[in-house]
């Protein structure tokens, strides 16, 4: 112990000596160490552009799914008639079920429910005792079995025919009568737009539904 008390000072130079000398021995090997954690890191920055890329790649797809929206106009007898969203893959059945369902009165006979639908497409669901005018697409071409004796005659119908048009009650029905009464009949499909309460909007729904023929 009096020994390590003499020499204490000697010990610590001694010992600072080979702690500089290992700090001299090993620096290099340290450096060399960081410049290779540096040289990964900026692999991994690369690499994080590509994760970039990728996330790019994944707003795309977003947008894509986006542009694949279709807007399909459901009429007749179902519960709430009006256009609805639909995407690529959906079927007639998916959209009437968006409509509220069938009412009682329609004529589930005479729609194709497995039909996938289009953008623009118009879905009409007759009711029990029409002809077959189910589904018609974006080209006012109908698509289901059927003919202008499926469609309701502007210039022939009765009140009740009338009556099972979109948007049409007693007073517009009996006011179209009255209309073709007085001018010899309905000239083209859009003079019923002369009829009051029957607009653009109204109009839509009844054009593929409707024949002056």
């Amino acid at each position: 112990m009096d020994w390590l008390r003499k020499n204490r000072k000697f010990i610590i130079i001694v010992l600072g000596c080979l702690l500089l000398l290992m700090l001299i021995h090993y620096y290099p090997i340290l450096m060399q160490r960081d410049e290779e954690e540096d040289y990964f890191q900026q692999d991994d920055l690369f690499a994080g552009g590509s994760g970039e890329e990728t996330s790019v790649d994944g707003t795309g797809v977003e947008e894509e799914l986006q542009d694949t929206l279709l807007l399909v106009d459901v009429k007749g007898a179902v519960k709430n008639p009006g256009v609805y969203e639909a995407r690529e893959g959906d079927r007639v059945n998916d959209m009437i079920e968006k409509a509220g369902g069938m009412v009682e009165k329609g004529e589930k006979n005479a729609v194709n429910f497995a039909m996938k639908v289009t953008d623009e497409m118009i879905i009409y669901v007759p009711y029990i005792g029409e002809e077959e005018t189910a589904v018609i697409n974006e080209t006012g071409n109908q698509t289901s079995l059927s003919s202008d004796e499926g469609l309701i005659n502007l210039n022939k119908a009765s009140e009740t025919e009338l009556l099972q048009l979109p948007g049409v009650g007693p007073s517009k029905a009996a006011a179209i009568i009255e209309y073709r009464e007085q001018n010899g009949g309905f000239s083209s499909k859009e003079d019923v737009k002369k009829i009051s309460g029957i607009g653009e909007k109204t109009y839509e729904k009844l054009e593929a539904l409707i024949t002056i023929k």
